[in-house]
């Protein structure tokens, strides 16, 4: 057909035919050509299904993997069809209209999970743990992990910590010296460090990023005089600035570059049982202000940082903070706001903030979902500006308290994580199925993809989101909630895709095209 197209143009151009007429006839082969071509083109499809979401059997008597119906399993390939009549949900894909970048999809790598990684393995059963999380072709191509300053309420360092849980800092004393040597003795510097080694000698090689939070800093910088309550001594932002870029340079040392990093996890929230720190927005501000002061000394940090690392409710302290910062000129010591969703705060608070500063991303910094709705959810971070999701602890250990002193150790407290370490002097791990539900979205969403138009839907059939790929692959995910099995048709550049999806399951179709 482009041959025809290419002859057509040439024996008609001045010879028979205005050359105005002849640039009509010409557009509408191509227009044609291109059709052609689309249906041409398969579209590949993948389909995961829940199983028993958040259901503590999987802790105390797992499934049999096989026993989840759909595990990222690809399905025959779908064909692009001319227009016409067909029953179901409609999803119209344009390309045309672009949103935000998307930075990264991804989960944690704290304590907790370290610990399950590495339980009676050897390197070289760790790397192929850390494929399957890593690796886009054998795995699900997660490429942005959440790492703690010091330990987090997933945390049990009791061997390496005086603490009674084992938490903490890298400085406990004022006058002690600065050392992570309570990471490396509990292997969470060597599991970062095969983590990209693992990224980096794939085929082709992947880029992974770490960012990094703080749940307290030492005791001796704050009022409660322990790593437990409390909040920032005044005029302590900038000793806690020193010391968040020791941390970094520390970590650089051992070869893991820090992308990006959160001021405090969960600012607004004062835990009883676990390191934590309460601080006001105006707290936050001047915090920033530190950082970046600190981070812009030579030899300068390439660090991002993140504000707010909190729930949606939220968005205003961020908002207070970013406005304060623009009227002091120093707007760009913040490169986005994260959030958790841990309350009833409607998602659509993210691009109320995003509409507030548009040069400033909004992200998910932590949040674990289960299920289907769980999906949806993600669905909706995105349509709401998120440009990344990170899921929040990734393996466990099947005795939930083995290597967990925080509060969070019980069976009904700790919902299934994506990976799990068998119990027994064993090396073997299994997946729930959120690993393969999360995998319909990182397996095919590529960092640099763009979020693309495409039409909601509603939970009562299907829901839907859309995104294109730095290689212009075009990729769109659905969740069905439903009990029954839905139908759909995706519209793309005049021509249609139908199909339909079983109860309880997400779907992704993927199909390439030239178009930018």
């Amino acid at each position: 057909m482009h041959y025809f197209t290419l002859y057509v143009s040439r024996k008609l151009s001045g010879e028979f035919l205005p050359k105005s007429l002849c640039r009509l006839i010409v557009i509408l082969l191509v227009a044609l050509n291109c059709c052609v071509a689309r249906a041409e083109i398969p579209v590949k499809i993948w389909w995961s299904s829940e199983l028993l979401p958040e259901d503590e059997r999987w802790f105390t008597n797992p499934p049999e993997e096989t026993e989840i119906q759909f595990r990222l399993q690809r399905q025959p390939d779908l064909k692009f069809e001319p227009l016409g009549s067909r029953k179901g949900t409609t999803f119209r894909i344009d390309p045309g209209k672009r949103f935000q970048t998307i930075s990264g999809i991804g989960t944690s790598l704290e304590e907790t999970t370290v610990y399950a990684i590495l339980k009676n393995k050897s390197d070289a059963q760790i790397r192929e743990l850390l494929k399957a999380l890593i690796d886009p072709a054998r795995g699900i191509g997660l490429n942005l992990f959440r790492i703690t300053i010091g330990t987090s309420d997933f945390s049990d360092a009791r061997a390496v910590s005086q603490h009674p849980q084992g938490f903490y800092s890298y400085q406990d004393r004022e006058d002690a010296p600065f050392s992570i040597q309570n990471d490396q003795d509990l292997g969470i510097v060597k599991v970062l460090q095969m983590a990209r080694e693992v990224a980096q000698n794939l085929v082709p090689p992947q880029e992974i990023r770490f960012f990094a939070s703080c749940w307290s800093p030492p005791g001796w910088m704050k009022t409660s005089g322990t790593l437990i309550g409390g909040s920032l001594k005044p005029g302590y932002e900038n000793h806690l600035a020193r010391y968040f870029r020791q941390f970094i340079e520390a970590y650089a040392a051992h070869g893991i570059p820090i992308y990006a990093m959160t001021l405090q996890n969960e600012p607004n929230y004062l835990p009883e049982k676990y390191p934590g720190m309460k601080l006001t927005w105006q707290q936050e501000h001047d915090l920033a202000r530190a950082i970046c002061e600190n981070f812009r000394q030579p030899p300068a940090l390439p660090v991002k940082v993140w504000i707010n690392d909190h729930n949606f409710e939220y968005w205003v302290n961020a908002d207070s903070v970013l406005m304060k910062l623009k009227s002091a000129g120093k707007g760009t010591c913040v490169d986005a706001v994260a959030f958790h969703n841990y309350s009833d705060a409607p998602v659509e608070n993210m691009s109320r903030l995003k509409q507030r500063h548009p040069d400033t991303d909004v992200l998910i910094s932590e949040h674990s979902e289960f299920g289907v709705r769980g999906m949806a959810a993600i669905q909706d971070y995105f349509r709401q500006g998120a440009t990344a999701y990170t899921y929040w602890v990734t393996m466990s250990t099947q005795t939930t308290d083995e290597h967990n002193q925080g509060p969070w150790n019980h069976l009904g407290e700790l919902s299934p994580t994506m990976l799990i370490k068998r119990d027994g002097d064993n090396p073997d791990w299994y997946r729930t199925p959120e690993y393969f539900l999360i995998g319909q979205f990182s397996k095919f969403i590529r960092r640099g993809a763009r979020r693309i138009t495409c039409e909601t839907g509603n939970r009562e059939t299907l829901t839907a989101v859309a995104f294109q790929n730095p290689d212009r692959s075009i990729v769109v995910v659905l969740v069905n909630q439903t009990e029954f099995e839905q139908n759909f048709r995706l519209l793309f550049r005049g021509q249609q895709v139908c199909a339909s999806l079983p109860a309880k399951s997400v779907a992704t179709c993927l199909w390439q095209t030239l178009e930018k």
